[in-house]
This record gives structure tokens, sequence and C-alpha cells, in this order.
């Protein structure tokens, strides 16, 4: 299992990938000049990223001892 810095890391990696898809969107498309040709390219993706940064954020609440649980009424 990671670290807790390196699990950090990786969150920090995340967010910032996500951020960069905020600003400048997921995908763009490319044209050609001579032939006029296009093609799309996707960067990235949100909601893999998200998913997989809320994944880590469990992991590290693991590690760090901190992972919430509900206790019930003990009557």
């Amino acid at each position: 299992m990671a670290t807790a810095a390196e699990i950090t890391a990786e969150i920090a990696e995340i967010t910032t990938a996500i951020s960069h898809i905020l600003k400048g969107g997921q995908s763009y498309t490319i044209t050609s000049g001579g032939s006029g040709t296009s093609r799309t390219v996707t960067m990235a993706d949100y909601e893999k990223l998200a998913k997989h940064r809320n994944e880590l954020r469990q992991q590290l609440a693991e590690v760090n001892g901190t992972r919430s649980f509900r206790l019930t009424p003990g009557w």
C-alpha cells in the first residue's frame, strides 16, 4: 500500500489535471491547412480523474486512520 505522502502527491497531480481541464476544456479540434481535414483530440477524461481522486482520498483516510464510520445507539 502507498504511503500518505505518495497518495497526497498523486491527489495534487490529479487536482492540477482537473484544473487544467476546467480551464482549457477536455478536447479540441485540429484542422490541417492544406487538405482541410480535421481531427479531434481528447486530453483527459474528467470523470475518470474525479473518480480516481475520490478513491485516493478514501485510501488516504484509511492510511491516516481517519476513516469515518457511524456508530449506532447502544440502547
